[in-house]
């Protein structure tokens, strides 16, 4: 093994990766400490909304982990062909998938290793792929659909600028996401011959004809692989994944209801729901880790401009329970996973006793 790689079940994790991860973790738990002290909000703010609220809260957003890996159960055995295709450890790669999401920027790293690990599975490397960001796409849907209702009603409570960043933000996300990967779903995408040439005149004609081979078939791997969510016999598949993400929705939801009720602002679940993704909208940005920063301050100002409540050690708690207790989470089925491969190599090390 290299010194700039380390194994991760059957991935490689590089370790620009890891250093992100790090990076990560520091920055979105420093963020937070910092809006607290800023905003001096003391412990005593948060315990006088409840263990219990924090309680229910933090486990509303540990159930969306649960959703979460039925959710890739479904669409990997609906779209990998292969109904004997060996799931086992698809629990703690998932999860484990969602701590580097939550960690990196963009959240690019989660749907790699999901990817990574099916090829490792026997999946053939487009459908590998396209089920790694297959879930990418139904979140960023439903999510920047829930984040233009959002939108909508601070337009209508007079939140010109806030609604018309929430809505444009959707709208980026929607579009940017369709044109990656529904337009392959429609038409094959071609590697354009120019690249080869360039790529000739910077690292030479033998290297730049392995990676345009390998451009061109991994192109046409995942527009065919891609191309396969259309075909009616996904439908079944399609329907179950859109109503767990909708269901997984609710729960980051619910965690707010629960937050904001406990805080004094009396709202029904739903509106709640849209508050939330209001403010993941924009949180999804990719400036900061995780949203760390853009998400508080966003859900800040949506309930002061639209409903004229503020509360920062709301938006704290929340923020503690449905992000930073999910890190935690994740990030221990991440380190089981990370052990496995120094234990399998230990093993083979030492040989029969």
């Amino acid at each position: 093994m290299t010194e700039t790689e380390r194994p991760v079940a059957d991935y490689k994790l590089p370790k620009s990766v890891l250093r992100w991860v790090a990076v990560g973790l520091v920055l979105s738990t420093s963020v937070v400490a910092i809006i607290t002290i800023l905003s001096g909000v003391t412990f005593a703010d948060l315990a006088r909304l409840g263990y219990l609220t924090f309680a229910l809260a933090a486990a509303a957003s540990v159930s969306r982990l649960l959703l979460q890996i039925v959710r890739f159960r479904v669409i990997t055995v609906g779209l990998a062909g292969d109904s004997k295709l060996d799931l086992r450890g698809s629990a703690i790669v998932r999860m484990s998938s969602e701590f580097i999401a939550m960690s990196t920027p963009s959240e690019v790293g989660g749907p790699v290793l999901r990817a990574a690990w099916l090829s490792g599975k026997g999946v053939e490397g487009g459908k590998a792929v396209w089920i790694g960001y297959f879930e990418v796409l139904m979140e960023t849907y439903v999510g920047a659909g829930l984040g233009l209702i959002a939108a909508a009603y601070a337009f209508s409570r007079g939140a010109v600028v806030l609604g018309a960043t929430i809505a444009v933000t959707a709208a980026i996300l929607i579009i940017g996401y369709t044109l990656v990967f529904i337009v392959p779903a429609i038409k094959a995408i071609k590697v354009p011959y120019r690249l080869f040439s360039l790529a000739a005149y910077l690292v030479g004609v033998p290297r730049a004809t392995s990676i345009y081979l390998r451009a061109v078939v991994g192109s046409l791997n995942f527009s065919v692989s891609a191309r396969a969510i259309m075909n009616r016999k996904t439908l079944p598949m399609l329907v179950k994944a859109v109503g767990l993400t909708i269901l997984e929705d609710l729960l980051e939801g619910a965690a707010l209801w629960l937050v904001l009720n406990a805080a004094g602002l009396k709202i029904d679940f739903l509106s709640a729901t849209f508050v939330a993704f209001g403010a993941l909208t924009i949180g999804a940005i990719p400036i900061s880790i995780g949203g760390s920063g853009l998400t508080e301050l966003s859900l800040q100002s949506y309930l002061s401009l639209v409903y004229g409540f503020s509360s920062w050690p709301a938006v704290i708690l929340w923020r503690i329970a449905s992000f930073q207790v999910v890190l935690a989470v994740t990030g221990i089925a991440f380190l089981l996973l990370a052990r496995r491969p120094t234990k399998e190599a230990r093993a083979h090390e030492e040989g029969p006793s």
